[in-house]
């Protein structure tokens, strides 16, 4: 043990005198450039080359680093004085320092292996700082992308929303429209209420006017039934063809066609231009009694007809009209037959006011018939 520790005292001895040496020498060189380049310049010329001077630079650098390499020998130098005269004066035996040793090793080859593991981890490091590196490069592309994404739909959102309310102020407008359309239309339907509501006004007058038209005809036909039996009697009594009694034309019903036609054939047979043949009172007197009292009966309510038709409020309505062409005034060439003296107070009328009535009366009814059914 003790020659251990002489022999490291005499090893950190040889050293610190071989570093004294070094110092030594060192000094020497460094007082030797001065020197150096003292005679250089008393020797050479004022205009010295560049080459020279940057020479002297790098030797000056290099005598600064001597400088400091010496002042850090004798600083390790002073260290290792105090240690070993802070060293105790009991050595340790080889046995603990060979302990020692191992510990050292042990620390040294832990502190290795921390060391590996650190590259190792500064490698890993590296390599996570590329991944993360090429993850933000890939992450800030993704968010450009999502950026322009992100524009591209503001902007067609915008872009709907301008169309959205171009078509909501259209849709106003229609609607607008569609508002006035129909108070238009409700409008027109209450105007063509009021126009239905009139319209049914005058068919239910129509068809009152009809119903009496009817009765009218009936009435009409009644009588002509009457007068219709009366035919032969007066056909074998007249003259035959064209038979004129006191002025007036008889007329002749033709059995075998209908009501309407035989009683247009009757009046267009009483309306031709034929000569009139006059015949004394006698013949008036053949025509049957029972002829005279119904055709009697039949002025009579033409005139109490005419009479009630005639008031200021009927004057322009149909009846009127239709009493009217049956009240015409005959022609002065054919008058009315005048009463027999066998009947002082009665008159005597033309079967051609009773034609003219019921065809009037057929005519104005087939004329409502058509206007209601339209």
């Amino acid at each position: 043990m003790m020659d251990d520790n002489k022999q490291l005292a005499q090893r950190i001895d040889g050293a610190i005198q071989s570093a004294s040496q070094e110092v030594t020498e060192l000094r020497c060189e460094l007082s030797a450039p001065p020197r150096r380049l003292a005679e250089l310049g008393s020797t050479d010329t004022p205009g010295m080359d560049s080459s020279q001077q940057h020479r002297h630079a790098l030797l000056q650098d290099e005598v600064a680093q001597l400088k400091e390499e010496v002042h850090l020998l004798k600083q390790m130098k002073d260290m290792l004085s105090k240690e070993l005269q802070d060293s105790p004066s009991e050595v340790l035996s080889t046995t603990e320092l060979r302990v020692q040793l191992e510990q050292k090793e042990q620390e040294l080859d832990r502190a290795k292996e921390a060391l590996q593991a650190m590259k190792a981890d500064r490698k890993r490091l590296k390599g996570e700082k590329g991944d993360l590196a090429s993850q933000m490069q890939q992450l800030y592309a993704t968010l450009d992308s999502r950026e322009e994404q992100l524009r591209d739909f503001i902007r067609n959102y915008e872009q709907h929303r301008k169309e959205s309310e171009d078509a909501v102020k259209n849709l106003a407008k229609e609607k607008d429209l569609l508002e006035r359309e129909k108070w238009d239309l409700r409008r027109q339907a209450k105007e063509a209420t009021e126009h239905a509501s009139t319209l049914r006004s005058q068919l239910d007058l129509k068809e009152n006017r009809i119903k009496e038209l009817e009765a009218e005809l009936t009435m009409a036909k009644q009588s002509l039934a009457t007068l219709t039996k009366d035919v032969p009697k007066r056909q074998s009594v007249a003259i035959p063809t064209d038979s004129v009694v006191n002025g007036s034309q008889e007329w002749v019903l033709h059995p075998d066609l209908p009501l309407t036609a035989a009683i247009r054939q009757s009046q267009h047979t009483l309306y031709q231009g034929h000569p009139v043949h006059t015949v004394d009172r006698q013949a008036a007197v053949r025509i049957s009694p029972a002829h005279s009292r119904q055709a009697s009966v039949i002025s009579d309510a033409s005139a109490a007809e005419g009479d009630r038709s005639s008031t200021p409020s009927d004057i322009n309505s149909p009846r009127h009209r239709t009493h009217s062409l049956c009240n015409v005034r005959p022609h002065p060439a054919a008058p009315h037959i005048m009463p027999p003296p066998s009947h002082p107070g009665r008159l005597r009328v033309s079967p051609r006011n009773h034609v003219s009535k019921a065809i009037a009366v057929v005519q104005e009814t087939e004329t409502s018939q058509n206007i209601s059914s339209s």
